[in-house]
């Protein structure tokens, strides 16, 4: 509804008599002595006169740069959010054909009737919200906290009325939709969906065990399964590797609530990725038998590389170096002391000194060894000890002084990535003590970390990269790592920061340069909702990336299912994208071929399915119940809809908004203006035209 329309110029608005007068001296000028007009009736000429005026008026006007304001009332309609929980533990119980079929024709029949009065927005969730409403209860993950942040986010400052939940209160990501952090301004109704009735059910909830293990040693694989429901029956825990059962365990069920939890040692006999079944049988009339079973796939490898710790004195730091590194069981950490060390630098692949006192020769054999070294100086670090070394970077002028040095992240470091969490808390770090003084770069460096004195930050490196001759060299500047430890568990109840700043640090040095000219980089694990996402690189005779051939690559599972791609070419190097694929255990090839070479790499992953939708099929109504009371909704069951489009109807909470909004708009931009002066000119052209004028 409109208000008000207002005219307004740029320029003061007088000037517009200004563009009148202009616009009556040039008709003036222009018919006040024309001989050809003499004869023509006296109001054809005027209409000719008035005609030019107002076309060299509006033409004149439309210089002040004019616009026209507009007022007018909106009305927004209160805008009624249905959620529906589309994940596949809604079809895990006895209702499940209702859920299929009735409760479909229940919610159309709620959408229809709200949407007389109301503008009703419909989404389905898992893992994520989506704006799609399918009912095939096909979703793996149900993360209800997700609903509420997304809803904030995609409705933010909109005329929202309320929320429409319906769910069965079940969710394995996320946190717990009660204490989400963002309050929703607006109602939430919930509809209780799915079983609250415990039925018979063997549910394997969980399988434990370490990623990776080495060769011969004996790993542990933790189970735990609860029975519901199955009193006085049987059922047999087993454990199948190629087809052979390795363990059988029989348990007799006496309670309607029976728990099973064992811990079974695995002997590691192969190298490479083992797969391993477990599984406890089924019973009688078990309401589901897809949580009976898990597949587990364990890494064995051939043996850990050894870290050398070599320290000047006991020290905090030497501990939480060694908790750092062997938190990833790839490495194993031997510390020993200067004075105790044999020289021997044979079984390490990667040394850690840990400060550089004065004439040290144990230092001067391991620079000139081909073992990558971290070195960390601090307060019993020698300067001219550190310099006689030359590892690229010399301190001087530092007198014995010493700094509290804050870490800032180097944005231009490139030779590994950090995580978001990392980089952010990179910047709650404690300093570390280290030396005061100039430093000076004598070679290439790359530097992942630099220097903070108070709150300036410098350009001197604190956690720097070097290669000399081919040797990878690291040097941190600075002692004091277990404050880092310290500080990162006091504030995020975990060392993950501090543990991926070491591992990959470690990771890069200890790694020996892999000069293979055909790779493929992809992970060992997928979850079966997750896309295949396989990278390669192609070298030519002087090891530069080239991606001129085409890469193929052929996956094999093990029930003869065969895929095969080609892979997208990049600036230099090769993708693909596999999408996602059926859950399994694949055996890969790719090959190319570079001029008459013939290259070819076979690997395999593991696609793990998601099962944990069946980990729980009992519906937590009061999860939904608390909701509805927080937010000062009601819980509806799934068969009176009709009681819950009332609620809303009669909520007086949820209105339309009418509000003020005003448009402005430039002439110039207004299409009616042109065709004003078309008809103008086509007016004053027609009559000089049949008046014996051009």
């Amino acid at each position: 509804m409109i208000l008000s329309i207002s005219i307004a110029t740029a320029y003061p608005i007088w000037l517009s008599l200004v563009c009148l007068l202009i616009g009556f001296v040039y008709a003036f000028i222009l018919y006040r002595k024309d001989v050809r007009f003499t004869e023509t009736k006296k109001i054809i000429k005027q209409l000719m006169f008035f005609t030019r005026v107002l076309l060299v008026f509006i033409l004149c006007f439309l210089l002040l740069s004019p616009f026209i304001k507009t007022l007018f009332n909106k009305i927004e309609k209160p805008i009624i959010i249905i959620a529906q929980d589309n994940s596949s533990s809604i079809l895990m119980n006895k209702d499940s054909m209702f859920y299929s079929s009735t409760y479909k024709k229940n919610m159309a029949g709620l959408i229809n009737k709200l949407s007389q009065q109301f503008n009703v927005r419909t989404f389905s969730f898992g893992e994520l919200l989506k704006e799609t409403f399918p009912f095939n209860y096909k979703e793996k993950i149900t993360n209800i906290s997700n609903v509420f942040d997304e809803i904030d986010s995609k409705f933010y400052n909109q005329n929202v009325g309320a929320l429409i939940l319906a769910s069965d209160g079940l969710y394995n990501q996320g946190a717990n939709p009660l204490y989400n952090s963002t309050t929703p301004p607006f109602t939430v109704y919930t509809i209780a969906l799915g079983d609250t009735t415990i039925q018979r059910d063997i549910i394997l909830k969980e399988v434990n065990c370490n990623k990776i293990t080495f060769l011969k040693n004996r790993f542990p694989i933790e189970i735990f399964a609860i029975v519901n429901k199955a009193n006085g029956k049987k059922t047999h825990l087993k454990i199948i590797e190629k087809n052979q059962v390795i363990f059988d365990k029989e348990y007799n069920i006496n309670s309607d609530v029976f728990s099973i939890s064992e811990t079974v040692l695995l002997d590691a006999k192969n190298v490479g990725i083992q797969h391993y079944q477990v599984q406890l049988t089924t019973i009688d009339n078990e309401i589901s038998t897809v949580n009976n079973h898990k597949n587990v796939y364990i890494e064995v490898l051939d043996g850990r590389q050894n870290i050398l710790l070599l320290a000047n004195a006991p020290h905090p730091d030497l501990k939480a170096l060694k908790l750092c590194i062997e938190s990833n069981e790839n490495y194993k950490v031997t510390t020993t002391y200067y004075s105790d060390f044999d020289n021997n630098l044979k079984p390490y692949s990667l040394v850690i000194v840990h400060q550089i006192p004065e004439n040290l020769m144990a230092l001067n054999q391991l620079n000139k060894s081909d073992v990558s070294v971290l070195y960390i100086t601090g307060t019993q670090t020698k300067e001219k000890s550190f310099n006689d070394l030359n590892l690229g970077v010399n301190i001087s002028n530092s007198k014995g002084s010493f700094n509290d040095i804050l870490a800032t992240l180097n944005p231009q470091f490139s030779l590994f990535t950090l995580s978001e969490n990392t980089i952010k808390t990179i910047k709650n770090f404690p300093p570390l003590i280290g030396s005061f003084g100039t430093f000076q770069l004598k070679t290439n460096g790359y530097s992942l970390l630099n220097q903070k004195i108070g709150n300036v930050e410098t350009n001197n490196p604190l956690l720097l990269f070097t290669t000399l001759e081919n040797k990878k060299n690291a040097i941190l500047f600075g002692e004091g790592i277990w404050k880092w430890k310290m500080q990162e568990f006091l504030t995020n109840k975990n060392n993950d920061a501090t543990n991926e700043i070491i591992n990959k640090t470690i990771q890069f040095l200890a790694v020996k340069d892999d000069k293979n000219k055909f790779k493929i980089i992809l992970e060992k694990t997928f979850w079966e909702n997750e896309e295949i996402v396989i990278n390669a690189e192609l070298y030519n005779d002087s090891y530069e990336l080239v991606n001129t051939p085409d890469v193929t690559i052929s996956f094999a599972d093990s029930s003869s299912g065969k895929y095969n791609f080609m892979f997208n070419k990049t600036s230099k190097a090769y993708t693909l994208n596999a999408k996602i694929l059926p859950p399994g255990n694949y055996h890969y090839t790719a090959s190319t071929k570079l001029g008459d070479k013939l290259y070819v790499k076979k690997g395999e992953f593991q696609i793990l399915p998601l099962i944990i939708e069946a980990n729980n099929t009992i519906a937590d109504i009061q999860l939904l119940q608390n909701l509805a009371h927080k937010f000062g909704g009601t819980l509806f069951l799934p068969n009176k809809l009709d009681d819950l489009a009332d609620a809303i109807n009669n909520n007086k909470n949820i209105a339309s908004i009418i509000y003020e909004e005003q448009e402005v708009k430039e002439w110039i931009h207004i299409k009616w203006i042109f065709l004003v002066l078309i008809i103008l000119l086509s007016i004053e052209w027609y009559l000089r035209k049949r008046n014996g004028a051009y």
